[in-house]
């Protein structure tokens, strides 16, 4: 009998969903290895008083929550070489995979929306910030219930890896974009699958699959985690 159980336990784990799986793992990164360091009084990232040139934490959770996000706005800017600060004001902003950072509560957009297929959970647990005016909608990107050709800029920040099709993503940025809006994708390319990222991305393989889009920009940030290297595109929609 016993023997049977664990026969049927293996090949559950061995035929498990690997999306489920990939979930599953980022969330419990998020609750063991993220919120930690927020509620002992640090950040994660831990640069985050140095990109708000402010030099105390917050003294409650919420309070760090908040530095947090802005500290995220400010560093998407940095890293696209985007120096109006204002970049963002009274726009339509889409965050794809945002995680519970804060981007899309604190950019100060007409309307932010966060595509987030872990929204739901982490809201569960707590993981995303309250009192926020920002949509978090709990789908995957390749497929957002958005109109063509209402959003001014996407936002995709280490997460392009992370989702199931990242062709159909790219696809999706661009049906969505207005003519004339700006896409800031930052990414590792050439790093090695892991189970939480499983692709492998190209600058080519980019470049190309934004067929409706001129790159505008492009940086070079830092060898990635995992080998390869971190790129920032700002591309326009045509």
């Amino acid at each position: 009998m016993f023997r049977g159980i664990r026969s049927r336990l293996r090949l559950r784990l061995r035929f498990r969903d690997p999306v489920a799986a990939k979930h599953d793992a980022e969330l419990r990164w998020w609750l063991d290895e993220w919120e930690p360091v927020i509620r002992a009084g640090g950040f994660h990232p831990g640069d985050a008083l140095d990109l708000l040139d402010e030099e105390q934490p917050a003294e409650t959770y919420e309070g760090r929550r908040w530095q947090q996000a802005r500290a995220e706005v400010r560093r998407v800017l940095a890293e696209a070489r985007i120096d109006d600060p204002h970049f963002f004001d009274d726009k339509v902003v889409v965050d794809i995979g945002p995680g519970p950072l804060g981007f899309p509560d604190a950019v100060p957009a007409k309307l932010s929306i966060g595509v987030e297929p872990l929204a739901d959970r982490y809201r569960e647990h707590g993981l995303l910030i309250e009192h926020s005016t920002a949509e978090y909608l709990s789908i995957g990107a390749e497929h957002i219930p958005l109109e063509t050709n209402t959003v001014d800029v996407v936002v995709a920040r280490n997460s392009l890896d992370h989702v199931d099709d990242p062709d159909a993503v790219l696809a999706e940025i661009q049906r969505l974009l207005k003519p004339g809006g700006a896409l800031i994708l930052n990414f590792d390319a050439g790093h090695e699958p892991t189970a939480t990222e499983p692709h492998t991305l190209t600058r080519e393989r980019i470049a190309t699959a934004l067929h409706q889009m001129t790159i505008v920009s492009e940086e070079v940030l830092a060898a990635a985690h995992g080998g390869g290297e971190t790129l920032v595109l700002v591309a326009r929609r045509d």
